[in-house]
């Protein structure tokens, strides 16, 4: 019996050995439970911090953009003929200055949207090709309004370039004024005669822009463009005619600025 009490009292003591560790391992863990707890608020607003961070530098390919471009520059037609017919002094030719604007959509490196540009000038101003009894000055002006789309290609940290094609309406405007002062002799309606030119526009063109500023960018453009004008000209009741006609190759290089801002967050 004295074998069997010497057991069971190493049993016990080996039972309260094991509870009194275990004991000192939950006063061990206990502290660090509360540091951890303590932590998470802080833990939270690192996270946070993180997460704006991220979103402010995050790749523009997830975030939609609009951007309205200006441009000034100039409008030539090469080949078009000056005078529907051939007379002597007229040649082939013509340079206007023309205004562009751009809203457009933007969405990592495409973009798509529509635009308008007008030549406010002409640079040949030559007499109508009819009757010399009425002696009339010949002006002419030019309106697009077209859709086109770009793919643009990051060149550094501000500088881009782009490419699209466009496509859409051009209208040619043919004016021809009378040389003659008011006279004696009343007139019903305007002094002058307008024939309208409809047809069809295709081009292509390239650009690069600089951000100088978080919103803002500065750039040059270029577009080459057909214009696909009716064969047969039309006429007004003096019998002037519409000065262009068929394919007719524009070309016009322009001054940009634009304005970029985020749509979509």
């Amino acid at each position: 019996m004295s074998g069997l009490a010497r057991h069971h009292v190493s049993l016990a003591v080996a039972l309260l050995s094991l509870s009194t560790s275990l004991d000192a391992v939950a006063e061990s863990a206990r502290p660090a439970d509360g540091a951890q707890g303590n932590q998470n608020p802080q833990a939270a607003t690192a996270t946070a911090v993180d997460l704006d961070a991220l979103r402010d530098t995050r790749d523009d390919s997830r975030v939609t953009t609009g951007m309205a471009e200006l441009g000034v520059g100039l409008l030539t037609l090469p080949d078009a003929p000056v005078c529907a017919t051939s007379k002597p002094g007229c040649g082939k030719g013509d340079v206007s200055l023309a205004f562009e604007g751009w809203p457009l959509f933007r969405r990592g490196r495409f973009a798509a949207g529509a635009g308008l540009m007008m030549g406010v000038t002409s640079g040949t101003n030559h007499p109508p090709y009819s009757s010399d009894q009425v002696p009339r000055d010949h002006y002419r002006r030019y309106l697009t309004m077209e859709a086109t789309v770009r793919y643009y290609l990051p060149l550094g940290e501000r500088l881009e370039a782009w490419g699209g094609l466009t496509g859409g309406l051009v209208i040619v405007n043919d004016l021809f004024q009378s040389q003659k002062g008011l006279t004696d002799t009343a007139v019903v309606g305007p002094r002058a005669a307008t024939i309208l030119t409809e047809g069809l526009t295709v081009g292509a063109g390239l650009g690069i822009a600089y951000a100088f500023a978080q919103h803002w960018r500065i750039g040059i453009a270029g577009r080459f463009s057909n214009w696909f004008l009716p064969h047969e000209p039309q006429t007004d009741p003096m019998t002037d005619a519409a000065s262009l006609t068929g394919r007719v190759t524009a070309i016009d290089a322009d001054v940009t600025l634009a304005y970029r801002a985020r749509l979509v967050f």
